[in-house]
């Protein structure tokens, strides 16, 4: 079949039959043993939006992009000095905690105060290898994790022996606690990874019209590709409910317009990437369907009420937390008739009340990336880390500009100086920690 693959001309069509005749073989025997090779052709792309219009794929600059400098002032300036902003936002009475685990203990034990504020960050990696970049944020500060993008590598053996030296040095300066090392690889037009061996799928879009066994066996054979590169973490599945079936930032990328339909392949394509011993990321919570605005260059605004959006946006993200999803990313969007000062990821109201409250989420939330426009042009870093601590988002993924060693920095002066404590540190930390003790990224045996 190998070599048959490789001959083929690989279309949406063919892709398509591939994912089908996997999942026969998934039925048959339980497990694949070996990831298929798959063939070098044309990209795929499913767009259900007009003939003609253009994509742009959803990903960052290179790390050669200056910021610009900010021309006009900040659209919310230091909320946090309105006295009902701060009474709202900052009382941390009703935080909880995921529960005490003797070997969490141990673990954050063996951990500095700076490293702990590490362990709430995923940076990003500077260029291809480690270097005074990525190596200096491990000696020094001990990131979460890292993302992977397209410039850090040119071929699968290049990912594989930057992965492989990324956990090496971490395993060296944090014994017994590994990396999470994320990329997105949602299929379609999101893709991190194009080598030509490695197959890739459609457009969710797509995806979301063939039922649920080919997405099982989309979302295992991602996950065995990016196993095999060095990886753990997969940024997707995408639970936005689409408003417009358009080319915009969510567009295809969401399975489907109706919150059932999005919501039946949560199961489906959770046991897929688990399989594949893969954690899996649910985005954007609590739905970006909703708006065509990039957040990645200005901050969308909406005007639905709570309840509309727990009558169709929240639905996917129930039927996730209900699946044991691990790990819940934020919007980064500003619904004013709910919280008419923060976006989601900022939210008391959304993060706290909501998503951990109502909803009953104690897993992993990881904030969009830091230095998207929407978070950066409107809101000031230091109330932005201020809020993202106390409202216990766990990971902070952090794009291509702010380097990770500074944002420590900043955030140990603000426990220093009482804007934040250790447990608005290490809430967060005990979530991490507790995910990569279920995932086998971490060992106090190892301590």
């Amino acid at each position: 079949m190998q070599t048959a693959l490789r001959v083929m001309r690989f279309t949406p069509a063919r892709a398509i039959s591939i994912l089908i005749l996997i999942t026969i073989v998934i039925a048959a025997f339980s497990t694949i043993s070996a990831c298929a090779t798959g063939p070098a052709g044309e990209t795929v792309q499913e767009t259900p939006g007009a003939a003609g219009s253009t994509v742009t794929p959803d990903i960052p600059q290179p790390p050669d992009f200056e910021l610009e400098p900010r021309t006009a002032p900040l659209r919310y300036p230091r909320l946090l000095d309105d006295p009902e902003a701060v009474v709202a936002g900052s009382d941390r009475a009703g935080m909880r905690g995921p529960t005490t685990d003797p070997l969490i203990e141990e673990l954050i034990a063996s951990l500095s105060l700076r490293q702990r504020i590490g362990q709430r960050f995923i940076a990003h990696v500077p260029g291809s290898r480690v270097t005074y970049g990525a190596g200096r944020a491990i000696v020094e500060v001990a990131p979460a994790g890292f993302i992977i993008y397209p410039w850090n590598f040119d071929t699968a053996d290049d990912l594989r022996r930057l992965t492989g030296s990324l956990q090496m040095l971490a395993r060296a300066v944090t014994p017994g606690i590994d990396l999470l090392l994320c990329a997105d690889q949602e299929g379609g037009r999101v893709a991190t990874f194009r080598f030509p061996e490695f197959v890739r799928v459609p457009a969710a879009h797509a995806m979301g019209e063939l039922g649920h066994a080919p997405i099982e066996a989309a979302a295992y054979l991602t996950g065995v590709q990016m196993r095999d590169l060095g990886l753990n973490m997969n940024l997707a599945p995408v639970l936005d409910v689409y408003g417009t079936a358009d080319n915009s930032i969510i567009g295809d990328r969401s399975y489907s317009g109706d919150p059932a339909t999005v919501a039946g392949i949560v199961g489906p394509y959770l046991r897929g990437s688990s399989k594949a011993g893969i954690i899996s990321v649910a985005k954007h919570f609590p739905g970006h369907g909703i708006t065509t605005v990039d957040s990645h260059a200005e901050l969308p605004v909406v005007d639905v009420t709570l309840d509309e959006v727990r009558s169709r946006d929240l639905i996917p993200f129930a039927v996730a937390i209900d699946a044991g999803i691990d790990v819940i990313m934020t919007a980064h969007i500003l619904f004013e008739s709910i919280d008419p000062f923060y976006p989601v990821t900022l939210s008391r109201l959304f993060l706290t009340d909501l998503l951990r409250g109502e909803l009953g989420f104690d897993g992993v939330v990881m904030s969009d990336g830091l230095e998207m426009g929407a978070i950066r042009d409107n809101y000031d870093l230091t109330e932005t880390l201020i809020r993202l601590f106390r409202n216990d988002v766990d990971l902070m993924l952090l794009f291509v500009n702010y380097d990770v060693v500074e944002l420590v920095d900043q955030v140990e002066e603000l426990v220093r100086v009482g804007e934040l404590t250790e447990d608005d540190i290490d809430r967060g930390v005990r979530r991490v920690l507790r995910l990569k003790l279920e995932h086998g990224l971490a060992d106090p045996d190892a301590l």
